[in-house]
Parts: structure tokens; sequence; C-alpha cells
């Protein structure tokens, strides 16, 4: 089964070059995302509902160096919240409703340099590596409700209390990707594509978090496999004059 993956990769790669993209040639692109999620909960107990939302945006310019040879920059950035509500209907327990939130920002920038390989005259594949440093500051805040004074004289209770958290946190890391990729033109300008990013190493900096009043400071690094989710989108080549021309 190796050596049968192997050979059909050394054929692809190897393949007659059917067209290029032309040096000069550049691609800009802009793309905007969001998701937005609520996720209700219940039992005999427990009853709540999480809120949750992320929208982002990013800025690319790219540039054809050499022949099939892209070198992209980009600019992202990335807003998401969260909040969750819960109630405890247990008549002994002391905690009878607690909760979360939380928000953060990212702002990425990042460049990649992607090679084509076209195998016929509108299909092609691309493959190379991208770079990243992003930045992420975040609170997330926490509250519950205790369960207020007990009066024996009258066997009741005073109004319950409200304890709140907070925590500040940022990092900065770095991500390496490694990146393959397909292509098809319908037009000379125009391609659908489709990319994936198969596997990355990442690295994170935590240099500052705020608790209460209490300053720490933390340093994690890691390095993990990940294997991301195909995506598709349309791209516009803007060829040089003379390419057009032909």
């Amino acid at each position: 089964m190796k050596k049968t993956i192997a050979l059909l990769l050394f054929t692809l790669l190897s393949a007659k070059q059917y067209a290029q993209i032309e040096k000069g040639t550049y691609v800009p692109s802009i793309s905007i995302n969001g998701t937005y999620n609520t996720r209700p909960y219940s039992d005999t107990i427990y009853g709540g509902k999480t809120n949750s939302f992320n929208l982002g945006s990013t800025l690319g310019f790219g540039s054809f160096i050499k022949d099939n040879l892209l070198l992209m920059g980009n600019l992202s950035y990335t807003h998401s919240q969260a909040k969750s509500d819960y109630t405890y209907d247990a008549a002994n327990n002391s905690y009878r409703n607690y909760g979360s939130s939380s928000f953060g920002n990212t702002e990425s920038i990042g460049a990649s340099l992607l090679h084509y390989k076209f195998l016929t005259e509108n299909f092609a594949i691309r493959y190379g590596g991208s770079f990243s440093v992003n930045y992420t500051e975040s609170i997330n805040r926490n509250y519950n409700y205790t369960r207020g004074t007990y009066y024996p004289l009258t066997a009741t209770y005073g109004p319950d209390v409200l304890h709140n958290t907070s925590t500040y946190s940022n990092s900065l890391g770095v991500q390496l990707n490694l990146l393959a990729g397909i292509q098809y033109f319908v037009s000379k300008n125009l391609a659908l594509t489709g990319t994936m990013g198969f596997f990355a190493i990442a690295d994170s900096y935590s240099p500052y978090q705020h608790v209460k009043k209490i300053d720490t400071h933390t340093l994690s690094a890691s390095l993990t496999p990940s294997f991301n989710a195909f995506s598709v989108g349309i791209t516009y080549y803007f060829r040089p004059k003379a390419a057009v021309a032909k």
C-alpha cells in the first residue's frame, strides 16, 4: 500500500507540465467568516443554556515570484464571545445558580509559499507551507450565588450572596503548517480552490495573566500534529497583460 501511494505521488509530481501561472501574477484575497451556537441543557437537577459566537476576517495578497510559485502574506482578526447560565434546583445544595462569560480577540500575521503543478490544462495541485504569528487576549468571568444567612428564629434565609471572579490572560504564539490543495480553472483567471492543512507545529508563550489582583507568568509549548478540515473557495488570478493576451 505504501509503495502504491509513493508511486502515485511520484507520478503526479513528475507528470508533464500542461500549463503555468506566470511570474508577476498577483492574487488579492479577502474572507469573512462567523459562527453562532446555542445549546440548551436540562435534567432533573440542572437547567441552563450556553450561547457562543465568533466573527473573523482575513486580508491577503500574493504574488508569483517565479512561474507556478506563489508567495502570499495575510492579516487576520477574530473576535469571540461565550456566555453560560445555569440553575441548580437541589433544595439542600448551597449553590442556587451560576454561570460564566468570556470574550477574546486574536490578531494574526502570516506568510505562505505554495508550488503549483498542473496535471491538465485546467487542473493543478499545489503544496507548500505557511508560517504565522498570533496574539490573543481573553477575559473570563465566573459568578455563583450561595444561599444567604440562615435565621433559626424565623427558619428563613437572607438574600442569596453573589460571588464574582475574573481572569485576564494573553498569549503570543507561532505556528507552522504544511499545506496541500487542488485548483480547477474554469477560465484562465478564475479557479475553484480546495485546501487542507494536514500538519501543524505550534508554540505559545503566555507572558501575563491576571486573576483578581494576583499576577502570574507562564510559559507553555506544544508540538502537536493536527489534521485540519478541508476548505473550499474561489480564487481570481490577475495575470500579466502579455500572459492574458496569449
